[in-house]
């Protein structure tokens, strides 16, 4: 049974503030400490780390390898007797997740192309390092408020070895989450169950963009190819 940290506790210096989250893998807090320095604090779950110990460190091996401000650095691991786990540089800004479901925010087309850019960016940095992802989801990528968005929880990253780990997870992932960008200013006209491609209000090169990104209509062999089409969507609207 995992022991959760209370509000106040602290932990290598850092006075824990509040749970922010938490999965299968660990429970997340926000801290501070005397500085009013903000960290997150990522205890790992006792179950997890009984039954898959060495993937669960990828994290820590993964954010050491980055040094880039659009992720997380990694500050310095923390073992308080039953408990484990990290310590990783706050980013300020929302999450994508809280911006669609608590603000419905709608993002409106040249939102979605720079969102969508600045994704690419990130993912061809990850993978030039042999590192993919596998885990960007709207809960995962935050809005700065400069606008720039920084990519978060590397739980489930790992060494790209072109079998099971490989690049086309993160073009997935990308294309799922511009999905949900344009939803956000969908609005239903009929009560027929469609398909994405069929219910957005998508041009014939945004549909095919998104189709292979999604693997649905052929695939993308590289990030360059993906930015080429991503800029021809552009010109066109």
């Amino acid at each position: 049974m995992d022991r959760y940290y209370k509000t106040g506790e602290k932990i290598n210096g850092y006075s824990i503030l509040k749970v922010i989250g938490e999965g299968r893998y660990g429970i997340v807090y926000l801290a501070a400490n005397d500085k009013r320095e903000k960290r997150v604090i990522k205890q790992l779950k006792k179950n997890m780390l009984k039954d898959t110990r060495k993937k669960l460190f990828y994290e820590e091996k993964i954010l050491k390898a980055l040094d880039n401000p659009k992720f997380p650095k990694f500050i310095s691991k923390f073992n308080d007797q039953d408990r484990e786990g990290y310590i990783l540089e706050y980013i300020e800004g929302k999450v994508f997740e809280d911006l669609l479901a608590i603000d419905e925010y709608e993002f409106n087309k040249d939102e979605i192309y720079k969102i969508g850019w600045q994704l690419l960016e990130l993912v061809e940095i990850l993978h030039n390092n042999g590192i993919v992802h596998r885990d960007i989801r709207l809960p995962n990528v935050i809005l700065k408020k400069n606008k720039d968005i920084a990519l978060i929880d590397f739980g489930l990253a790992r060494i790209i070895d072109n079998k099971r780990y490989v690049k086309d997870v993160d073009y997935w992932f990308i294309g799922d989450f511009l999905i949900h960008l344009y939803y956000s200013s969908y609005k239903v006209t009929d009560s027929e169950d469609k398909p994405w491609y069929e219910e957005l209000h998508l041009n014939p090169e945004e549909e095919i963009f998104l189709k292979k990104l999604m693997n649905i209509q052929g695939n993308y062999k590289n990030i360059e190819e993906i930015k080429k089409q991503l800029e021809k969507i552009k010109n066109i609207n």
